[in-house]
């Protein structure tokens, strides 16, 4: 480190007696508030106090510059300040060796001062709790001898090879950095003791890490003694366990959900969602949030075998290999369809048409005329059937679908860019259908009424037939139970009915007689006959009426079921003159059409809908309210008009339209299968219940206000997370307005012009496997690389089946880090050409190769690993724990492993050592997902790709995505590489650092020579640039890094190590510094404008010229516009 000659007045005061002492005031002070301390800009004094505080104690350079005038004072012969019995030194005889040396009674009552000063800064320290431990964590961080001891292979400190040794969870590299600030501080303060210096270089071979100075926050003044009694449960991160009201729907403790490793360092994690829930005082906020977003954390739960849960993110992101699949197929049917029109003679449409050519096909039964297109339709065609099958099995959608608006699906993408700019065609379109529909309707109507009225004829017929059926069953119920007696009564008027005609004939000759007789007896007796005649015919005539009504009983009773049935049938019928009178309303109401105007108007609420849709993601029911009813519109509200009237205003693009469609099905599919529905509303339920019972066991008003806020936060966190899956998180509620476009074309040019160089910055990720898994491990597939090219083929093929290594055709980690993920995006022509420059781009600066040559390695590794501890375990042998927690971690437990070992002994192969499982072959649907999404999660943690959880909800609106673009990566890096790598906490990691840290030191001479600037190469220069080159200090180096533009290198990192200001953000102006790339482009925009107007165009308005260009920091053509520009100034 560079030394100054100074005087000591630019230090302290000419009389030192006069150094202020700060007032103790910790009796009534108020304890600052964490979020006081965590803010770089804060104006609070005691946060600011309390830096100053542990910069003298906590760091070595902080406390040379608290002693360094000590050297100054001018000696007075014959002084001994242990004369007099040491009257000199009373109250400070614990100390009386720091005053052998002086040489002045000044110079003695400096050292008291300074003494003061240590135990002073050292209590307001613990006085300050939380803030204090904050504001130790910071300055040790940026200890340079904590620094450059664990950072620079060839220091001045050797790091020994015993590392490995060390069971894997000792830093044997920080022991040693600690020891190296131990005696630097030990030298310059009076206060430090032997114990407490060997105390802390314990503590820190135990929590160490890449953030070693993290350890020197533990031996801040007030915080050690209760730390070393914690240390243990502190790196398992176990929280004392809390009462949980919710429903157990878990099976684990809130402990086992608790982050592993260093609480204190878990503590920076909370600037995202994900980190935030992952440290919630809910077990279901936590468990929830594993499985919703990915992760690199370990968890208490992790060392038991317990996996994580794997996250509905993870299983989304596999989507991509359909998408993979669509463009490749598309791009072979091109390119023989280009062989063949070049043998034919033909003129050849280009791959964009190529591509619209098949998306229409799609919509009329996969043909067409030119035989590749139809191929490649019906190559695709399986993808769709594939989620439609998927989507019913979730009950999305119903059993029975059917294609209403095209021969075949395809599904329904809008060109918002060309409706706007056709907006009265497109809704003369829509208003023409739905007159035409509605003429139709009516005329249907009409026919309807013709059948209504009938219907009301028979109900009318059917009311009298109803009620006398009804009366008869009644009456023939009378005689339930009674069925022999009425047969009788039926025998007996039979009998008495067959009588009939006998008693006729007699009747008729009594009466001829009668008509003769003389003699009266004779009359008297045959008057008699004849009148018990007719009295027996007239009850005959009686049984005759009475029979059938006995008989129909009869019937009735025998055939219960038929005459019930038929009963039901007619007050049905009868019953029915309601219903079909308000149908008849309805249909009289239907018969008139709407009239044009009424049409245009519905046209143009539609219209509305579709352009004003978030994130383009267009609602189902698009019909408006006011015409469901009217001629045409009784039931859907989806517009149904055929997509040939409107295939202008569609997109045909195959490639965008099933990016677009896995974008929006893929959310809804997983997000449904890992929760039961989309809105995700039980687990919501569930984390408010938990809290009502945690509110309630609350013992202080205090502790239920803090609760109710934590409610609030995890639920807007998990809903956060499960809108930026779905892609609606932050979507603008006008995406048509000129900010967001602009927006959007800004951050696609900031890509052009300044990520040129991103693949040699890149270089470091190639550490990130071998700190995630060893050295060995990392380089078993690599030998197989270099020695068997075909077996490495057949692996890679299989890992792309997962989603991995698929960059090169979807820039997946590139778009990502540049926040440029926009499928919904409206795309006008400009647009879509930024759009296809930005993918080009990534290939042209060799991102795109890199990045899936990076994935493919990282996918083979861990395929690997999982399958040599699948065979490890098939063969009855024990898995090592250090193997069981990180497959835990990656979501797989010894159960599943051995389920992957089965499956892997019937599809798998052994490829000389290269292992391949051939998972899309598996038959168990559960193994196969989860070994996919294991290997997935592992990749894109170790070549870090951000996901939702990993950046602050701020940067999914408009503004933080203009800010804080090209910053997603940072925050990424931190939650999987910095915390996740401290969690871990073995010497892969540790080894892993170190060699990335001298990678990032020669990805600067690299970009130095690229950009034609001096190189330094000091070694507090090349250690200062390799960490932040690398990014070890996680996020918290960009608010350093903008602090030391603003500052003009100030303050920041390079003035910590006595260095030039880093190099990554030279060029950038002040503005771009605080504000983000764009207003650092509209800055630029501003001095070539000034230049212009002034006349004046030297240097700084040529080098501004060539910032704002695209394309200007390309290595290949970069060292062209460095000469360029150099004869241009």
């Amino acid at each position: 480190m560079p030394t100054y000659e100074m005087k000591p007045d630019d230090l302290l005061s000419a009389d030192v007696q006069s150094i202020p002492q700060p007032d103790d005031s910790s009796a009534y002070m108020e304890t600052p508030s964490l979020l006081s301390a965590i803010n770089p800009f804060t104006d609070n004094q005691q946060v600011q106090r309390g830096r100053d505080a542990a910069f003298r104690l906590d760091n070595s350079l902080g406390s040379f510059i608290a002693t360094a005038p000590f050297s100054q004072f001018d000696k007075v012969d014959g002084y001994n300040p242990f004369d007099n019995n040491a009257a000199d030194l009373k109250g400070y005889e614990d100390y009386a060796d720091s005053f052998i040396d002086a040489g002045s009674p000044d110079e003695t009552r400096a050292i008291m001062n300074r003494i003061d000063q240590q135990m002073q800064d050292r209590q307001y320290l613990s006085d300050t709790g939380g803030a204090g431990t904050i504001s130790s964590l910071a300055m040790g961080l940026i200890d340079p001898i904590n620094l450059a001891s664990m950072f620079v292979p060839a220091g001045a400190v050797v790091r020994g090879g015993e590392v490995a040794a060390t069971a894997g969870k000792f830093a044997l590299a920080n022991a040693v950095g600690g020891i190296a600030s131990e005696a630097a501080l030990s030298t310059t303060q009076e206060t430090r003791t032997l114990e407490e210096s060997a105390a802390n270089v314990a503590v820190d071979a135990m929590v160490g890490g890449i953030l070693g100075a993290g350890a020197q926050l533990l031996a801040g003044a007030g915080q050690r003694a209760a730390v070393s009694e914690a240390v243990a449960s502190n790196l398992r991160g176990n929280d004392s366990p809390q009462s949980i009201g919710a429903e157990q729907v878990f099976n684990t403790t809130l402990d086992q959900e608790q982050l592993a490793g260093l609480g204190l360092i878990n503590k920076t994690l909370s600037v995202n969602p994900g980190g935030r829930l992952a440290q919630s005082p809910s077990r279901a906020s936590r468990a929830i949030n594993q499985q919703l977003a990915e992760n690199n954390y370990y968890f208490a739960k992790n060392d038991e075998g317990l996996a994580t849960f794997t996250a509905a993110e993870t299983k989304i992101k596999q989507y991509d290999a359909m998408l993979y699949k669509q463009m490749e197929s598309t791009k072979d049917a091109y390119q023989t369809y280009s062989k063949n029109i070049r043998s034919t003679g033909g003129t050849r449409m280009n791959f964009v048409d190529f591509n619209e050519a098949v998306g229409m096909a799609m919509r009329r039964g996969d043909q067409s005329e030119i035989p590749e297109v139809a191929q490649a339709a019906t190559q695709i065609r399986p993808m769709f059937e594939a989620t439609k099958v998927r989507m019913q099995e979730m009950g999305i959608l119903p059993e029975e679908v059917d294609v209403s608006t095209a021969q075949s699906y395809l599904p329904r993408i809008y060109k918002f860019d060309k409706i706007l700019s056709d907006r009265t065609e497109f809704r003369g379109r829509i208003a023409n259908w739905i007159q035409g529909i509605s003429s139709k309707g009516a005329d249907a109507a009409s026919t309807r009424i013709e059948k209504i009225d009938s219907g009301l004829a028979a109900a009318a017929e059917a009311q009298p037939r109803a009620q006398t059926l009804a009366d008869e069953i009644a009456a023939a119920e009378s005689w339930s139970g009674r069925k022999t007696e009425l047969m009788d009564e039926v025998g007996n008027r039979t009998k008495l009915i067959g009588q009939e005609q006998d008693l006729t004939a007699r009747l008729e000759k009594q009466q001829s007689q009668l008509a003769t007789a003389k003699n009266q007896k004779l009359i008297s007796r045959l008057n008699k006959e004849v009148s018990d005649l007719r009295t027996k015919l007239d009850d005959i005539a009686k049984a005759k009426e009475e029979l059938p009504t006995l008989q129909r009983h009869l019937d009735l009773l025998d055939n219960p079921r038929k005459y019930r049935s038929e009963l039901r049938k007619l007050q049905k019928k009868a019953n029915s003159t309601t219903r079909l009178n308000a149908s008849r309303e309805r249909n009289l109401k239907a018969m008139e059409p709407l009239s044009r105007e009424e049409a245009e108007d519905a046209a143009d609420e539609i219209v509305n809908k579709i352009i004003g849709a978030p994130s383009g993601l267009v609602p189902a029911q698009l019909l408006p309210e006011k015409i469901i009813g009217r001629a045409g519109f009784t039931k859907s509200r989806s517009l149904l008009i055929p997509d040939e009237r409107i295939e202008d205003f569609l997109e045909s693009d195959i490639n965008h339209v099933m990016e677009s469609y896995l974008r929006q099905v893929g959310p809804e599919i997983e997000l449904t299968a890992q929760f039961g529905s989309k809105d995700m509303g039980e687990q919501i339920r569930q984390v408010s219940e938990e809290y009502t019972q945690l509110i309630k066991d609350a013992k202080t008003p205090k502790e239920r206000g803090r609760l109710e806020k934590q409610r609030d936060a995890d639920l807007r966190d998990i809903e956060a997370m499960r809108d930026r899956l779905i892609g609606t998180y932050g979507a603008p509620k006008d995406p048509r307005s000129f900010f967001v476009r602009a927006g959007r074309v800004a951050r696609n040019v900031n890509f052009l012009r300044l990520l040129g160089g991103m693949t040699i910055s890149a270089a470091t990720d190639l550490m990130r496997p071998m700190m995630q898994h060893g050295l060995s491990k990392s380089l078993r597939p690599m030998g197989a690389m270099l020695n068997n090219m075909a077996a490495v083929k057949v692996a890679t093929k299989d890992l792309r089946e997962m989603a991995v290594g698929l960059d090169y055709v979807l820039s997946t980690r590139t778009k990502a880090i540049a926040d440029l993920t926009d499928p919904y995006s409206r795309r006008s022509a400009f647009e879509r050409g930024l759009n296809w420059g930005t993918q080009k781009f990534g290939n042209w600066t060799l991102m795109n190769q890199w990045n899936s040559a990076l994935k493919s390695w990282s996918g083979l590794i861990v395929q690997s690993r999982i399958l040599d501890n699948a065979k490890l375990l098939s063969a009855g042998k024990e898995v090592p724990q250090k193997e069981v927690r990180k497959l835990a971690q990656i979501g797989i437990d010894q159960s599943m492993l051995r389920r992957i070992g089965e499956q892997f002994a019937k599809h798998g192969e052994d490829m000389d050592g290269l292992m391949t499982g051939h998972s899309h072959l598996w038959d168990d649907r559960a193994v196969r997902e989860a070994f996919q999404s294991a290997v997935l999660k592992d990749v894109d943690s170790t070549v870090v790709t951000p996901g939702v959880g990993d950046t602050p909800l701020m940067m999914s609106n408009e503004v933080g995505k203009m800010i804080l673009q090209f910053k997603m990566f940072i925050f990424a890096q931190h939650n999987r590489v910095i915390a996740s790598g401290i969690q871990q906490g073995d010497a892969s990691f540790y080894l892993g650092a170190m060699g990335t840290i001298a990678l990032g030191a020669m990805v600067y001479v690299m970009k130095q020579k690229l950009s034609g600037r001096d190189i330094d190469y000091s070694p507090n220069n090349l250690v200062k640039e390799g960490i932040d080159r690398a990014g070890m200090i996680g996020w918290l180096s960009e608010p350093l890094n903008a602090v030391e533009n603003i500052s003009g290198g100030r303050f920041g990192l390079g003035a910590m190590f006595g260095a030039p200001p880093v190099s990554r953000f030279q060029s950038r102006n002040a503005i771009g510094a605080l504000l983000g790339p764009t207003f650092d482009m509209a800055g630029d925009g501003a001095v070539i404008a000034n230049g212009v107007l002034n006349g004046e165009f030297d240097s700084k308005q040529v080098h501004a010229v060539r910032k704002v260009m695209p394309y200007q920091n390309l290595w290949a053509i970069a060292p062209l516009l460095n000469k360029v520009e150099e004869e241009l100034k």
